[in-house]
């Protein structure tokens, strides 16, 4: 994350989900340092203490819908948007390993998550004309582990593609970009950014879950 001031978010709401532990953890606590009010959504409470705290499994669409209303409830449309919700419980097997239904729990929280809640707190911050949105992917979306986390990889690559969408029905006040951490010396490269906001790549390897 971009080196921020202590006072650079004085007054914002940021939204985090999957800020219960590792990468969404450390990014909800950033947040807070730079002046943010914090809100965390996951399923489970945050590994440090957090007053804001919503509890939600944004792996179903009721999931996010009830973390959505209970978000808007408490702090209204958020300033910034940050969705780091992601996992893969794949076995290894390759792709005939895969049936239907875990498609389906790859696809729902690794893209779906993103979608629904895009959708149901994006309108009153594009009504309102200012904010920030994030979507962390992964560099499976272009460098797949074929036999262990190939559902994972496509649900990435499909969330990248998503997140070009929404800018072009937004009134674009700012526009922010960001270089993806890599592990090796491959260059690095510009990700999607919305307003103010990126979308970040994860560092390759088995995805832990962040929800």
């Amino acid at each position: 994350m971009t080196d921020m001031n202590d006072t650079e978010l004085e007054g914002r709401v940021a939204v985090v989900a999957g800020g219960s532990k590792g990468t969404g953890l450390a990014t909800a606590r950033r947040l807070r340092q730079a002046g943010a009010q914090v809100v965390t959504i996951a399923r489970t409470a945050p590994e440090e203490g957090d007053a804001l705290y919503v509890q939600g499994d944004l792996g179903t669409a009721e999931g996010v819908a009830t973390a959505a209303a209970e978000v808007t409830a408490r702090v209204g449309a958020p300033d910034v948007l940050v969705h780091i919700v992601g996992g893969s419980d794949s076995p290894a097997g390759g792709f005939a390993a895969l049936d239907d239904p875990l498609w389906s729990r790859e696809l729902a929280l690794n893209l779906l998550s993103a979608v629904r809640l895009d959708r149901a707190l994006l309108p009153a911050m594009v009504a309102r004309g200012s904010g920030a949105v994030v979507h962390v992917t992964s560099i499976q979306r272009r460098m797949p582990l074929h036999d262990s986390t190939l559902a994972y990889a496509a649900a990435k690559a499909a969330l990248t593609t998503y997140s070009k969408g929404p800018p072009t029905r937004w009134p674009r006040p700012a526009y922010g970009s960001t270089r993806s951490p890599r592990a090796s010396s491959a260059p690095t490269e510009p990700s999607n950014c919305w307003p103010a906001g990126c979308g970040r790549e994860a560092s390759p390897g088995r995805p832990p879950s962040t929800t």
